[in-house]
């Protein structure tokens, strides 16, 4: 992990930082604020994959599509590359399907989610509100 107060430079992606997660898909984590829980990750969902069910997020999700196309099943989104979703804290959204090998750009401005969801595990989970404060934000 990365001190918030200190500049990142990336030249070239490490694969062994690369996180599997248990639903098939993984996540390199670019930059994370250890004390809020904001991050910044790649999101690689091969064809196929995606995320199993719907749920919901403890803050803000950003997602930017680099390559492929993801598709959030029950609103029928469709992510492709150059395109934009922001996903408001606490609104359900889920499951997506990647319709091809698919690359994103995923960000948080805090913790992820309210407890660790069935298709992660404590290693890939990323920050859970609850596990630092006991509280869910307002």
């Amino acid at each position: 992990m990365v001190d918030a107060s200190q500049e990142v430079f990336i030249q070239a992606l490490d694969p062994a930082r690369w996180k599997d997660i248990p639903a098939g898909f993984r996540i390199y984590t670019l930059w994370e604020n250890p004390e809020t829980g904001a991050s910044i990750a790649l999101f690689s969902i091969p064809k196929g994959g995606g995320v199993p069910t719907r749920h919901v997020h403890a803050s803000n999700q950003f997602m930017y599509c680099l390559k492929g196309k993801y598709e959030y099943t029950t609103s029928g989104i469709v992510l492709t590359p150059g395109t934009f979703y922001m996903n408001p804290q606490g609104h359900p959204h889920g499951p997506t399907l990647a319709h091809e090998d698919s690359l994103l750009l995923e960000m948080y401005d805090g913790p992820h989610y309210f407890e660790t969801p069935s298709y992660h595990s404590e290693a890939t989970v990323g920050k859970v509100v609850g596990k630092a404060t006991g509280e869910r934000p307002a």
